[in-house]
């Protein structure tokens, strides 16, 4: 609202009238001995518009309640020139003309601070029915008697295509953050009147699956290290019994799941203590190219033999596929359906997060270590498939680096395996991302079997031009206007193993499926 300011005349070497008009104004000329003032007073971030002018070298001062030089305005053409400012505390102001000449100013407009609009939050029929009671009265132990018979989040049908989906807590104090899935970096919850329930709502595509956690009360620390704190205070939905990995003991171990109404059946079922039958060998890979060791799993799948084994499997990130995409169980169940020929698993594992960073993006070191260590070594091993029948493959950074990898080294890899690609990415320096987009869209094609999926929520979080699936879809264009062998697939999924666990399944059965009718390796004769 526009509100006009308290104004005091104070008298400095020559008198004038008072104001004319409700918002102040002055006008006069100024000699070198001396300065005209004017007081307003003024609340605390009330924002203050006018517009000076001057003939001669004039200038206009703003002081601070604490009498300090907030503000030194000069330029004034003849025509006039806008000036403002925002009062950062309560009191009284001083603009101060001085120098030689004349001038003028006015004020147009003093604005006061009113808090932002607040939208309604989005709510749904449980939440708006519960507001209604609690305001009557009725405490909120018979809401969380419902959400121990339903489940969280709350799950209510709002169209053909979309449910309403609302995820709860319960007895926070100052704030509850809700991360994962569909949502931003962290999105915060609401609280129903006083009560002790916490809520947020949104309107879901009804095929939705991913994973979430949530954080109460968390703790200002500074900036520097909100990523950090958040991370820490993160846990399960105790109101939701899915989780992953489904063996997590605690809440603040692996992460909550949601599939709604409509979400396909997972690619392969699994049983939640099902794990891989087969044979495993771990060994410690040393790199002179990388400077550091790490480890290797390779898995031989249950019911083969090794000397019947013609198909190769590398992931990037091995301990995750095998924790949390439990892709040792995944082959033994594909193989044993007959969905895929049996291959070699091999797990290829990280240092550390900052190893992972440095050398999963495209860089010529992390190619020398693949070509000259990684798969001499599996050689040796027994460990040898021609390059048609090996897939290399990961997500995130992991599918970046399989993308580059079977690009540059198409003698080793000839498929392609990348969930959700970080195809965004491009070198420290680069204002443009979608560096290997550029790259491959320049280059002839070479002869890779691709398979790329991305989820429609891995919207946001890129740090360059593009989000992750605008890069994957972009990608795949220009994959196909090359020539590329490339399937891509898009879902109601976002950055986490829910989404990577059913690609990395159809993938297979993409690059590595068994035809209809085709009868398994073992049963040929």
């Amino acid at each position: 609202m526009l509100r006009a300011p308290v104004v005091a005349i104070l008298m400095v070497g020559i008198v004038e009238s008072a104001w004319a008009a409700a918002l102040p104004s002055a006008q006069g000329e100024v000699q070198a001995h001396e300065h005209h003032e004017r007081i307003l007073s003024l609340q605390q971030n009330d924002l203050v518009q006018g517009k000076w002018q001057r003939n001669g070298e004039v200038a206009l001062e703003l002081f601070g309640p604490d009498g300090t030089v907030i503000r030194h305005w000069t330029h004034a053409p003849e025509r006039g020139s806008p000036f403002g400012f925002v009062a950062g505390t309560a009191g009284e102001y001083r603009l101060r003309v001085l120098g030689q000449g004349q001038y003028q100013w006015q004020i147009e407009s003093v604005t006061a601070a009113q808090a932002p609009a607040q939208a309604e939050p989005l709510q749904g029929d449980v939440i708006r029915q519960w507001s209604m009671r609690l305001r009557a009265g009725e405490p909120s132990q018979g809401f969380w008697d419902y959400v121990q018979r339903v489940g969280s989040p709350l799950v209510e049908r709002y169209s053909a295509t979309h449910d309403r989906v609302t995820f709860v807590w319960r007895g926070a104090q100052q704030e509850v953050r809700l991360h994962g899935g569909p949502f931003a970096y962290s999105d915060r919850m609401h609280r129903l009147g006083e009560s002790d329930i916490w809520y947020i709502t949104y309107d879901l595509p009804r095929d939705a699956r991913f994973t979430y956690r949530m954080a109460p009360d968390v703790p200002y620390v500074g900036q520097d290290l909100a990523r950090e704190v958040l991370r820490a205070a993160l846990q399960r939905d105790p109101h939701n019994a899915r989780a992953l990995p489904e063996s997590s003991s605690n809440v603040f171990e692996g992460e909550s799941v949601v599939r709604l109404t409509q979400a396909p059946a997972e690619v392969v079922a699994l049983e939640p203590q099902q794990a891989g039958q087969g044979q495993w060998r771990t060994e410690r890979l040393p790199s002179q190219t990388l400077g550091l060791e790490r480890q290797v799993q390779i898995y031989q799948p249950a019911g083969t033999h090794a000397q019947d084994i013609e198909h190769t499997l590398i992931l990037f990130d091995g301990r995750d596929y095998r924790d949390l995409a439990r892709a040792p169980a995944m082959l033994d169940t594909l193989i044993a359906q007959g969905r895929v020929k049996p291959m070699w698993l091999v797990l290829v594992d990280n240092p550390g997060m900052a190893e992972r960073a440095r050398e999963l993006p495209p860089n010529e070191a992390y190619l020398k270590f693949l070509d000259k260590e990684l798969m001499p070594w599996l050689k040796a091993q027994g460990v040898q498939s021609s390059a048609d029948k090996t897939t290399i493959g990961g997500s995130s950074y992991g599918g970046l680096a399989a993308m580059n990898a079977a690009w540059r080294l198409p003698q080793w890899f000839g498929n392609v395996l990348s969930m959700s690609g970080s195809f965004w990415w491009a070198p420290a320096g680069q204002e443009r991302g979608q560096w290997l987009t550029r790259q491959m869209a320049d280059s002839p094609a070479v002869p890779v079997r691709i398979y790329m999926s991305a989820g429609v929520f891995e919207s946001s979080g890129s740090s360059r031009d593009v989000s992750l699936v605008q890069a994957n879809r972009h990608l795949d264009d220009v994959l196909r206007a090359r020539g590329y062998d490339v399937r891509y697939v898009e879902s109601s999924t976002a950055h986490d193993f829910v989404a990577w666990r059913d690609a990395l399944a159809s993938g297979l059965e993409h690059l590595f499926g068994i035809e209809q009718g085709e009868a398994p390796v073992e049963d040929k004769k």
